[in-house]
């Protein structure tokens, strides 16, 4: 999101004249919206009076041949690297990580992104409620809801699909693509991962691999669709399998527990999986790099339960079962036999 672009929705914000998308993106996110917390002291006047002379001064800033700006009090000079920080929060909290991008000659692009270690819940205009995973991105267009209901992942998501006939839900990732009419299902489709993964709870719907053989594979619930990319993947028994598609069972550790889908809860279940594979997803969880120095530590097994541990308590926890030792330097963590 340029600036000219925040100034111009801005305006529109501030106007009333924000369309149907736009308000629906703003009402995802209400919360974000508020500076709680930034400082803010008495003495620097009054708030709402300051926040509309930073914002003249950033639209000053950017068009300055239209917008003539006034002498500041000495309070505001005073705060001006606070103003600056405002400023800069405002956008952020707007746009960081959920932007709407204005494209003259393609209409609005509605757009939610997360970080690493963030998760967030958003719904759509007909009702539709997604959970997106940390480091994913989920765009759609403006005519979402009016003849078709399409949406683009990258990274993880869980879809409670509202059921409309007329209008089947459809998801595309680089790997697949998902079509629905209702239902509730999980994809997972990161870009530097082995695999990509469709998961079914509830309903049913059919995938179509993007390259390679693009036969519809329809799938039930309880079942996960696994694309390897182009490379072989092993299981816990060390077996090499060369498929390029396989169907198996999701997994339950308790009688309401699925790994799959655990995360939407902030639980991180770990069933049966190698250090090695389980080791994105550790990034993710915690935003943090992890690097092996020993190959035999990648093979180590582990299965456990996470909710609110750091990622020092969840490596202690692993030690219990697998011997290894680890130093952390910032984010980055270098795990040694």
């Amino acid at each position: 999101m340029s600036r000219n672009e925040f100034i111009k929705l801005f305006e529109k914000y501030k106007s009333g004249n924000c369309s149907p998308e736009e308000k629906e993106f703003l009402d995802n996110f209400k919360d974000d919206y508020k500076l709680e917390d930034y400082e803010w002291t008495p003495e620097m006047g009054n708030k709402a009076q300051i926040h509309e002379i930073l914002y003249a001064r950033l639209k000053q800033e950017t068009f300055p041949e239209n917008s003539p700006i006034r002498k500041l009090h000495p309070i505001i000079r005073w705060i001006s690297a606070a103003a600056v920080l405002l400023i800069a929060s405002l956008a952020i909290a707007f746009f960081y990580h959920r932007s709407v991008q204005v494209n003259n000659q393609e209409g609005l692009l509605v757009r939610f992104e997360t970080r690493k270690g963030q998760k967030k819940q958003i719904t759509l205009s007909d009702g539709t409620v997604i959970w997106l995973n940390s480091l994913s991105s989920l765009t759609y267009g403006k005519d979402f809801n009016k003849k078709t209901r399409e949406v683009n992942l990258v990274g993880e998501a869980y879809f409670d699909v509202v059921h409309k006939t007329d209008k089947p839900f459809k998801v595309y990732t680089a790997d697949f693509s998902i079509n629905v009419l209702g239902t509730a299902f999980n994809v997972k489709a990161y870009p530097n991962d082995k695999t990509s993964e469709t998961t079914l709870i509830r309903g049913l719907i059919s995938m179509q691999p993007t390259s390679g053989n693009k036969k519809t594979i329809t799938i039930r619930p309880s079942q996960k669709v696994m694309f390897v990319k182009n490379e072989q993947i092993k299981y816990s028994d060390h077996n090499p399998v060369a498929q390029s598609i396989i169907i198996k069972t999701y997994q339950k550790v308790r009688d309401t527990a699925i790994v799959e889908t655990a995360w939407t809860k902030n639980n991180l279940e770990i069933f049966n999986q190698r250090f090695i594979d389980i080791k994105s997803v550790l990034e993710r969880w915690f935003d943090v790099q992890i690097i092996f120095k020993s190959e035999k530590v990648k093979d180590y097994v582990f299965t456990g339960t996470f909710t609110n541990e750091s990622i020092i308590e969840v490596l202690n926890s692993l030690k219990t079962t697998g011997k290894f030792n680890y130093e952390i330097k910032g984010k980055t963590i270098t795990i040694s036999k």
